[in-house]
C-alpha cells in the first residue's frame, strides 16, 4: 500500500483520539507519581492513627495550682525522652496543654477543646478529682483514653461511670480512707469529718467515715459536714467547725479533707475559735494528702503572720509521697531535677508515669487512637513482660518489635492497675518535726493496706455509695 503523505506544506497530524489518550495517560502517570511520593516521603504527613497526640488539663492557677505546673513538667518530659529516642509509630509525640483552673466546668471546656481542635487521642489529668469527673465525660464520649496521676476518689472505681476509658496512676482514696480511719480508730473512738465539696471532698470523707464507723468507731453527729471550696467563694469556715465540733459527744479528731487554700482557712479559724469555744483545743487535727505540701500549706501556717503551733498535726498520704519509692524514683528525680532545675513534687513522678503508660499502650497496638491505647493499656502495665524502666524507649521499642510483651515499672512505683484503672499503693502518716517540716510518723506498706480493706462486698457498696454524696449541711452560697 503507498504511504499517503501530506499536501506540501503542511505538517501530518495524528488522529485527534489518540492525541487525547495519550495526554490522560501522561495525567495519570504524574499523579500516581505524586501520590507514591506523598504517601512514602510524608509530603501529606501520616495517617492520624500514626501520631500520638497527648493533652493535659492541668490545674495552672486555681486551688491547685501548688501542683499543676510541676505535674505538666514531668508530663514534658516523659515526652521529650520518647521523642528523642524515635518517638511512637516512629513519629513524634505531639502534645497540647490546657489549665483547667482548679474548676470542673473550665476542666470539661478544656477537654472539649483538645478533643475537637486539638484531636487528641489521649488526656493526662486532671489534677483534682472534681475536675476528673468533667474530662471524663469528654473523653468517654470522644473515644479517648484519660490517665490521671492525681485525681483518687474513689468515684472513679466504677465500669459504668468510666467505661474502661479511664486510669489512673495515682491510688484511689478508697485505700486512703481505710488507712486513716484505721489509724484514727487506734487512738480515738469518736470523729468527725469535713470535706470540701467536690468530687474528691465529698468521697473520701465518706469512705473514711463508714470504715470509722465500721471499725467500732463513733462517726459523731454533723458530720460528715460538706463544705464550700475557698475558691468557690468561702471565707470563714467558724460556722461548719462548730457544726461538727460543738455537739455532745463531741469528737477527739477531725479528718479534714482539702486543698491548701482550704485547709489553710479552716486552721486559722480553727485558732481563731479556740479562745471562745471549749474543747477545741482539745480536738486533734488530722489531713488527707490534699492539703500535704511543705511550701504550699505547713510553711504558710508555721510562717510569719500565722506563726500557729503545727507540731501536733498529722495526715495521710501514699507512701510514695512520703519518700518510701521505689527502686526507680530517685535516678528519675535526679533526671527531673537536670531538666527543670529543681526537685519533683507532689504526683510529678505519677504524671510522668502517665506519659508512659500512654505512649506503651499506643506503640504495642501499633496505632495511636484511643481505642487502640485502651485495648493494650493494662498489658503494658502489668506483668508478665520484659520490664521497661522509665526512661528506656529504646529498650522498649526493641522489645515491642520483637514481639514480646512489657512491663512498665515507673518512677512511681509499679503502676499495676486493675481492671478498674487503679494501682495499689502503701501509705504513710505524716507528722510535724521540730523545724516544722513534714516527717514520717508510720508506714502501712501494700500487705497492711490490703489486709485493713473491708471484705469485696462491702468494699464494692462502699464505692458505689461514694459516687453520689448528699450533705448533711448544704453548702453556703457566697
Amino acid at each position: 500500500m503507498e504511504e499517503q503523505k501530506a499536501p506540501s506544506g503542511e505538517a501530518a497530524k495524528p488522529a485527534a483520539k489518540s492525541k487525547a489518550l495519550w495526554i490522560v495517560i501522561a495525567v495519570v502517570v504524574v499523579v500516581v507519581v505524586v501520590l507514591l511520593a506523598a504517601v512514602f516521603g510524608g509530603l501529606f504527613g501520616p495517617p492520624e492513627d500514626r501520631v500520638l497526640k497527648i493533652g493535659t488539663v492541668l490545674s495552672i492557677t486555681g486551688g491547685l495550682a501548688a501542683f499543676g505546673g510541676k505535674n505538666r513538667q514531668g508530663a514534658i518530659l516523659a515526652v521529650e525522652q520518647i521523642n528523642a529516642a524515635g518517638g511512637v509509630l516512629g513519629r513524634p509525640i505531639e502534645m497540647f496543654h490546657q489549665d483547667d483552673q482548679t474548676k470542673p466546668d473550665t476542666a470539661r471546656s478544656a477537654a472539649t477543646t483538645l478533643v475537637s481542635q486539638n484531636r487528641v487521642d489521649a488526656i493526662i489529668g486532671a489534677t483534682g478529682s472534681g475536675q476528673c469527673s468533667t474530662v471524663v465525660e469528654v473523653a468517654k464520649a470522644n473515644g479517648v483514653v484519660e490517665i490521671s496521676g492525681s485525681c483518687t476518689s474513689p468515684r472513679f472505681s466504677n465500669l459504668t461511670l468510666t467505661d474502661g476509658w479511664w486510669a489512673r496512676t495515682a491510688p484511689s482514696d478508697a485505700l486512703q480512707g481505710v488507712v486513716a480511719a484505721s489509724f484514727a480508730r487506734e487512738n480515738f473512738t469518736r470523729s468527725a469529718v469535713v470535706g470540701i465539696n467536690n468530687a474528691y471532698g465529698t468521697g473520701l470523707a465518706n469512705v473514711y467515715a463508714t470504715n470509722f464507723t465500721r471499725l467500732g468507731g463513733t462517726v459523731t453527729t454533723g458530720s460528715p459536714r460538706i463544705i464550700t471550696e475557698v475558691q468557690s467563694g468561702e471565707t470563714d469556715y467558724t460556722d461548719d467547725l462548730t457544726a461538727v465540733l460543738d455537739v455532745s459527744p463531741a469528737p477527739q479528731v477531725i479528718y479534714v479533707v482539702a486543698y491548701p487554700p482550704d485547709g489553710i482557712l479552716l486552721v486559722r479559724n480553727w485558732e481563731q475559735g479556740k479562745s471562745t469555744h471549749l474543747g477545741w483545743a482539745g480536738v486533734k487535727l488530722l489531713f488527707s494528702e490534699g492539703v500535704f505540701e511543705q511550701a504550699g500549706f505547713l510553711d504558710v501556717l508555721s510562717g510569719s503572720p500565722n506563726n500557729f503551733d503545727i507540731s501536733a498535726y498529722q495526715g495521710t498520704a501514699p507512701s510514695a509521697f512520703g519518700g518510701l519509692t521505689g527502686a526507680n524514683f530517685a535516678s528519675w528525680a535526679a533526671t527531673y531535677n537536670t531538666r527543670w532545675s529543681g526537685q519533683p513534687g507532689l504526683f510529678d513522678d505519677n504524671v510522668y508515669d502517665a506519659a508512659y503508660l500512654i505512649a506503651l499502650a499506643a506503640q504495642a497496638a501499633g496505632s495511636a487512637t484511643g481505642a487502640a491505647i485502651k485495648s493494650k493499656l493494662n498489658d503494658v502495665a502489668n506483668p508478665p513482660g520484659t520490664q521497661i524502666f522509665p526512661g528506656e524507649w529504646t529498650k522498649a521499642l526493641t522489645e515491642i518489635a520483637a514481639g514480646r510483651g512489657v512491663n512498665y515499672e515507673g518512677a512511681s512505683g509499679a503502676v499495676n492497675i486493675n481492671a478498674l484503672g487503679d494501682p495499689l499503693s502503701g501509705y504513710i502518716v505524716w507528722g510535724v518535726n521540730a523545724t516544722n517540716k513534714w516527717r514520717v510518723d508510720k508506714i502501712y506498706d501494700e500487705s497492711e493496706v490490703t489486709a485493713l480493706l473491708p471484705a469485696p462486698a462491702l468494699f464494692a457498696s462502699m464505692l458505689e455509695a461514694s459516687m453520689v454524696w448528699t450533705p448533711i449541711a448544704a453548702p453556703r452560697e457566697n
